[in-house]
């Protein structure tokens, strides 16, 4: 059993990058080559870190182990379960958010471009979605559930992390603070249920297919304010 001690150090070097990445990327690099640099780097330390430490540190195998089907349809019925709250939780709040604000600053990113958007969704869906699970849902869920003893915890503290940085990019693209709690009740929930969904099934392939279908859902609103 990993020590308590190396446990909290490798969550030290993973779980709060994200967030770092976030606000330099946004708010503090002004440079949009410096930003995107960093940004790229910040992906590739979360990728290493949790793959050299599963190798190195803890001196595991790579598993080959394929999800099974019963965990397959778990993560379909809840990517569809919450996309549709996230559809609707939208129609509900569209009008109480600051959508000229919003525009500018997917514009500034270049997503205002059609193809650039698509290309840019096609990352996030199937790339930085696998990323994050394989982050937050494997690494930083089952440290933390060593370091707090209990699963529980763990998962919390995990779903936390994972808010956490979305709060942040949600509340620079001009969320109210009311709006930014509600969404981050919403990712927490979610964060929350993948993380179970990992403990329950042990793949992170049915994590992401439920984290995919939600993103589906969420580029699918920024295209409708976009285009």
């Amino acid at each position: 059993m990993e020590s308590k001690n190396k446990s909290l150090l490798s969550l030290i070097l993973v779980g709060f990058v994200p967030s770092i990445s976030v606000i330099f990327g946004i708010k503090i690099i002004d440079d949009e080559l410096i930003s995107q640099i960093f940004f790229i780097s910040c992906k590739i330390w979360i990728f290493l870190v949790p793959t050299l430490w599963y190798l190195l540190v803890d001196r595991n195998t790579i598993s080959k182990e394929l999800p099974s089907k019963d965990g397959l349809k778990m993560g379909l019925a809840t990517g569809l379960v919450m996309s549709i709250i996230i559809l609707i939780t939208w129609f509900i709040f569209k009008s109480t958010l600051e959508i000229d604000q919003m525009i500018t600053t997917l514009q500034s990113n270049g997503l205002s471009n059609i193809n650039l958007y698509i290309l840019g969704m096609i990352y996030w869906i199937f790339l930085n979605s696998l990323l994050e699970e394989y982050v937050f849902r494997w690494f930083v869920t089952t440290k933390s559930i060593i370091i707090f003893g209990n699963n529980n915890a763990g998962i919390l503290f995990s779903a936390s992390l994972f808010t956490l940085h979305h709060a942040i990019a949600l509340h620079l693209f001009g969320f109210l603070w009311w709006q930014t709690i509600i969404a981050s009740f919403g990712l927490l929930s979610a964060a929350a249920i993948w993380s179970w969904l990992y403990i329950r099934y042990r793949s992170i392939w049915v994590c992401w297919l439920s984290h995919a279908i939600c993103d589906v859902a969420v580029f699918g609103i920024g295209y409708t304010i976009l285009f």
